[in-house]
């Protein structure tokens, strides 16, 4: 890489280069048009959308099935501050991300500068993101930026990965410096460090000695790489998988072994597999209150009663929200291959695996006939669980859905039977709103071999149109489903549940009747292809013929917006929302 003199645009283009960047996200301000145009020079794609957050949405996306870095540029202060929401998303979620944000020019840092932010500090727009970035920068001359650009790559994606900023004024930018990048090089070439042999000789000899252990994974799993040491040690050991939410699709949903997502909306056969459980091994999961049940011992873990095994590469995690027996700092694959070859061949008895199977096997039979009675109704407008079924039964076993928020998530997660690695995305510790339609590109954009449908609501739709014309743009194969329901159904049960009331949360016209846009003429405006479907009888041919789609699609369904999100946990906030009457 040559050292000669160059702008500190293009010498930040040259360590994405190096780092082997090959998109960046976000949309174009004059603060940061320097780095836009440096990129392509280079030859890095910078994939822009109307509105930040759906850009870094996709980008979060993006990385989760590529693995491949997420990188946002922006404009200063309002671009900045419409990036917040999806930075939080991701960084709640584990996702690598270095966002990239032009500044007003030093010089005028202290002046009333055009668009600054500084009521409290002058150019202090990245103070916003302290709480959500592992490690926020203002750089103010160019020479510190061969330090910064290595250390900052370094720390978003090593130890528990996350969001860091780079604050950069405008001038900046323009300035000459004359450094070679380095980036890969300057980070631990071996970075999977082994979990303490004593402690996972203690855990074999507990998972051995278990009548009814239960493997707990999270989405530590998946930024580990994990999967086959997973399904190995399962196999080996003949024990049940759950998932947490945003870890649904580390273990495949069609094994035998597995029973699925846990918690508030968790499959019934997968919060009472958990409870019941005498040993857990929790692999990469912070044991969040949606997967927990708001940690209430009777409806998913009994901890502490049952012996609790936990490995995190965060030795923060390690017994944060349950005491733990036996606490492993480690990476999730390094440590799962080293536990696998401590329990060695056949670990439990052969009575006792299958003692354990017939019982997993009575409760999946019951869970499977629990969920008929909506998943096979035919009322009008449909079910959203008949929709999910449909889907789930459609779609290729490699496909990638990716959620919202409500029924589309909290519902898919529960009943969408996820096959292949990666095939479940969805803001898990954000839960926001808006995510699914951007993200949906981002994913295409980061497997395109591979069929991605966005579900989402005509509330979350509505909130990011703009994520359509990108994918219009870009020619991004994107299949969303729209559960068309006019109303925002979840708060909409809260409200008919608790408060016998449905204020603001139903989509009318002035004159009293249901309200929305046309999403057939939208789409057509967008220059998108689209169906409806309201009958149920028609429901499965149109999802078939929907599937096999090419380009952008949208798939309009009018489902029901007065049927309550499955839940088989529990949420503590029924206890404040129940005096909402009183």
């Amino acid at each position: 890489m040559s050292a000669d003199s160059v702008t500190a645009a293009i010498f930040m283009a040259q360590c994405l280069k190096e780092e082997g960047v090959e998109k960046v996200f976000g949309q174009c301000g004059h603060t940061n048009y320097a780095l836009i145009d440096a990129c392509d020079r280079l030859g890095i794609e910078y994939v822009s959308f109307r509105h930040e957050q759906q850009a870094v949405h996709a980008a979060d996306a993006y990385y989760r099935v590529s693995r491949k870095l997420a990188v946002i540029n922006v404009h200063l202060s309002p671009g900045l501050t419409n990036t917040v929401t999806g930075v939080a998303s991701a960084a709640m979620d584990g996702t690598p991300m270095l966002v990239i944000t032009g500044n007003t020019p030093t010089y005028h840092h202290p002046r009333e500068a055009h668009q600054s932010m500084r009521l409290h500090a002058d150019a202090s727009q990245g103070d916003i993101f302290r709480p959500i970035c592992k490690r926020v920068w203002r750089v103010d001359d160019a020479r510190h930026l061969p330090d910064v650009m290595h250390r900052a790559l370094n720390i978003a994606q090593t130890g528990r990965p996350g969001a860091v900023l780079l604050d950069i004024p405008m001038d900046v930018f323009a300035q000459k410096i004359s450094a070679e990048a380095q980036t890969r090089s300057r980070r631990p070439n071996f970075a999977r460090p082994m979990g303490d042999a004593e402690g996972v000789a203690e855990a074999a000899a507990l998972l051995k000695a278990a009548a009814n252990p239960v493997i707990f994974a999270g989405n530590g799993v998946a930024l580990s790489g994990a999967y086959e040491a997973l399904e190995t040690l399962a196999e080996q050991l003949g024990a049940p998988v759950a998932t947490t939410l945003v870890g649904k699709g580390v273990f495949p949903e069609s094994h035998p072994l597995s029973v699925g997502t846990t918690g508030i909306w968790g499959a019934r056969v997968a919060n009472d597999t958990a409870r019941t459980a005498d040993v857990i091994l929790a692999v990469g999961t912070a044991f969040g209150e949606a997967d927990c049940s708001s940690w209430r011992p009777e409806h998913t873990f009994n901890i502490p009663g049952t012996t609790l095994i936990q490995i995190d590469l965060d030795p923060q995690e390690i017994g944060k929200s349950y005491p733990v027996d036996v606490g492993i700092v480690g990476d999730a694959r390094a440590t799962l291959t080293q536990l696998s070859a401590a329990l060695g061949d056949q670990p439990r008895p052969q009575a006792a695996v299958e003692a354990q199977r017939a019982l997993l096997d009575q409760r999946k039979a019951a869970w499977r006939e629990e969920l008929k009675e909506t998943q096979e109704i035919d009322t009008k407008p449909i079910h959203p669980a008949r929709l999910l079924k449909v889907l789930s039964d459609a779609a290729p076993a490699d496909a990638i859905f990716v959620t919202d928020v409500g029924w589309n998530k909290n519902g898919a997660g529960q009943q969408l039977e996820i096959q292949g690695r990666n095939g479940f995305l969805t803001s898990g510790g954000m839960a926001t709103m808006g995510y699914s339609p951007a993200a949906a590109v981002g994913a295409a954009m980061g497997a395109p071999d591979r069929k991605v449908l966005g579900l989402v609501g005509d509330g979350g739709l509505m909130s990011v149109l703009g994520a359509l014309t990108t994918a219009v743009e870009l020619d991004i194969p994107v299949l969303w489903v729209l559960f068309n329901n006019f109303c925002y159904s979840t708060i909409r049960t809260v409200g008919s549940t608790y408060f016998n009331n449905k204020y603001g949360t139903e989509f009318r016209s002035p004159d009293g009747e249901l309200y929305n846009p046309d999403f057939q003429l939208l789409a057509r405006s967008f220059g998108i292809k689209s169906a409806l479907i309201e009958e149920p009888a028609d429901l499965e041919a149109g999802v078939r013929a929907a599937m096999a789609e090419r380009g952008p699609f949208l798939l309009e369904v009018r489902t029901r917006g007065d049927v309550p999100m499955p839940r088989t946990g529990y949420w503590d906030i029924a206890d404040f929302l129940a005096t909402g009457n009183d």
